[in-house]
């Protein structure tokens, strides 16, 4: 019975994206994988309770506090079944501080983003691409959720031809979990709605004006916002007399994201940086209009029901807003589209993707071309709306 681990450690803080991927992947993974292959699940102990109902196999990702090899994992495959290493070892994250000590393991790297080429200094995005080299090299496939982020990773990176598989993530808001009542923090009227770590890359700060042209409107910016840039939004906000319309909750409960998803007039995504983008189809799901930004992966995401930003000037921004909302309303199958669309992007097909790849390494599979990039998942890459 081949083992397979599958890192799913992030689980230490499962309201972030990588945390969100960890918990809804790993899920759908133990749902979906069969014999003869069996899953370990590598977390801490603490967590795994996030996977305990599918009752896997556990490998320890505590911390080896005090020594020296503590970015790795430790040697403990007595735990393992006939005490051997792991056939397949599947790291969810290029950060990932835990690699097979055992050159026979095969090895899947999932990257996310290389985010960094436009957020770090040059000798920043130098070092951070050292650090993941050597990972890249030591894998047997990579694999990536968009187009755009397999481009930036042949670029940027050594990947000797190695194939490069597309597997797009799916949908981690369920409708039947929304909130029965609107939010406290929430006063009564039309909203627009984002989500997301308060951080400069998502440009957050570029709806504090928007929100100054659209005055019908409340602007909710949930996530995180112990962040100076957090603060300065709120400063913007008090600077441009809208303390009562631009709308700072912090994070949010599952069950409120859900329901401010289902009762928002547009969700807003002016984000330039996303390996993926999750909130775009989370609100495609919804059925509620999409703005975003024209940038990275997100065209590829949206496709052609997005409506698109291509600069952040807060006049544009609000004349595309009316426009699209005024499309959006003579449409009355609008909805409807697009939750065909977010219906396309599941877990499971993320899963099955996954387990094709476990599988076809197994047994010895290449692929078949040299470098040629898979798209693993349901949805085929679409070109950028004009």
């Amino acid at each position: 019975m081949p083992n397979v681990v599958i890192d799913v450690e992030r689980l230490r803080n499962v309201h972030c994206g990588l945390g969100q991927f960890s918990l809804h992947l790993g899920r759908a993974l133990l749902d979906e994988i069969e014999a003869p292959l069996t899953p370990i699940m590598l977390a801490r102990p603490e967590h795994r309770a996030h996977l305990s109902d599918r009752e896997p196999q556990f490998l320890d990702a505590s911390p080896w506090r005090g020594e020296p090899f503590a970015r790795w994992i430790r040697p403990w495959y007595g735990m393992l079944p006939q005490a051997q290493p792991p056939a397949l070892w599947h790291a969810t994250h290029q950060d990932t501080r835990f690699l097979p000590l055992h050159r026979s393991t095969q090895l899947i790297l999932t990257i996310h983003d290389l985010n960094f080429l436009r957020e770090k200094s040059p000798a920043s995005i130098r070092r951070r691409l050292r650090r993941l080299q050597p990972k890249v090299t030591r894998a047997a496939i990579l694999t990536t959720a968009s187009e755009h982020a397999a481009g930036e990773i042949r670029e940027h990176l050594e990947t000797g031809g190695k194939e490069i598989a597309i597997i797009p993530h799916g949908v981690c808001v369920r409708r039947d979990e929304a909130a029965a009542v609107r939010p406290a923090f929430l006063p009564p009227g039309p909203f627009l709605f984002t989500i997301g770590d308060i951080t400069p890359k998502k440009n957050f700060h570029a709806l504090a004006d928007l929100a100054a042209r659209l005055p019908e409107f409340r602007v909710v910016i949930a996530g995180s916002k112990a962040t100076n840039y957090a603060r300065e939004i709120e400063r913007r906000a008090i600077e441009l007399g809208l303390t009562e319309r631009v709308i700072l909750p912090g994070k949010v409960s599952n069950a409120d994201r859900a329901w401010l998803y289902e009762h928002c007039a547009a969700f807003l995504f002016p984000s330039r940086s996303e390996g993926f983008g999750m909130p775009v189809i989370e609100a495609m799901s919804s059925g509620c209009p999409v703005f975003c930004a024209h940038a990275t992966s997100l065209p590829e995401v949206g496709g052609d029901l997005a409506f698109y930003w291509h600069d952040l000037n807060p006049d544009r921004m609000a004349i595309v807003v009316r426009d699209g909302l005024a499309a959006a309303a003579n449409d009355s199958s609008f909805g409807d589209k697009l939750r065909a669309r977010a219906g396309q992007f599941t877990w499971k097909r993320s899963a099955q993707a996954y387990l094709a790849l476990y599988r076809r390494l197994l047994g010895g599979e290449a692929a078949a071309d040299e470098g040629k990039t898979r798209v693993g998942g349901a949805v085929p890459p679409v070109r950028p709306a004009a």
